[in-house]
């Protein structure tokens, strides 16, 4: 295997399940592994915010002995910790990959975010399955897929859930675009969460790419684009 090692970091509430398409693809070129990174906060004691989550991945980082500096790829949340991973550079990180994440945050997004916290606390199922169906689906997509990984979402344990979905609003606890050093590739969904206009502006090494027909959950709902994009990212970067 000769290419960069890959590291895949799942959306909020979801699982390292959802890269297995692209562990498959790529597998035969490259060590790619997905992390659950969000069921790991399960075993840290007492409160949890997103930086713990990013010195989580950090430590399999350096646990995982890579033989050159990792590809990080976040879908959505996994994306937002991708890029505080690259900002912080605690550990070496080659390139990173954001994958339809509502990323840079603006203030209008981080406000409307913080309005749907009340909900989740009176009913963390009900309230994570109506902001699922309602925000994070295309007309196009394949139901049976969306209806799957959203049954499987909503049995996220509700504290940790909560927790680090808060700790979005926490000041400066999300990079800016400028922040980022490394090459980063940004895919957006046909929902177009990931601001194409502030990402190739002030990134200094920034690709885009969108994905036709699909909502929030490309990975599984247009694996063939997604793979052809980072398969032309990959290549760039090994």
């Amino acid at each position: 295997m000769t290419g960069s090692p890959v590291v895949c970091l799942h959306g909020w509430c979801c699982d390292a399940d959802h890269f297995n398409r692209q562990i498959d693809r790529f597998s035969g070129e490259r060590r790619i592994v997905s992390i659950p990174w969000q069921a790991d906060l399960l075993d840290h004691e007492g409160p949890v915010d997103l930086q713990i989550a990013a010195a989580n991945v950090e430590s399999f980082c350096v646990d995982a002995n890579f033989d050159r500096p990792p590809i990080l790829v976040g879908h959505s949340m996994g994306g937002m910790l991708a890029a505080m991973i690259a900002r912080d550079a605690n550990v070496p990180v080659g390139a990173i990959v954001v994958i339809d994440a509502t990323w840079p945050l603006s203030s209008v997004s981080s406000e409307l975010f913080q309005s749907f916290i009340p909900a989740m606390e009176s009913d963390f199922k009900k309230a994570v399955r109506d902001f699922f169906m309602t925000r994070l689906i295309s007309p196009l997509d394949d139901p049976k897929i969306n209806t799957d990984i959203i049954d499987q979402v909503v049995q996220s344990d509700p504290e940790v859930g909560l927790a680090i979905f808060r700790d979005l609003q926490t000041p400066n606890r999300l990079p800016m675009a400028e922040d980022i050093s490394v090459p980063i590739m940004g895919i957006g969904s046909s929902l177009e969460f990931l601001d194409r206009g502030i990402l190739l502006e002030h990134a200094p090494y920034a690709w885009y790419g969108q994905i036709a027909g699909a909502g929030h959950f490309v990975m599984q709902q247009a694996p063939e684009q997604l793979d052809a994009m980072l398969s032309r990212f990959f290549r760039h970067h090994d």
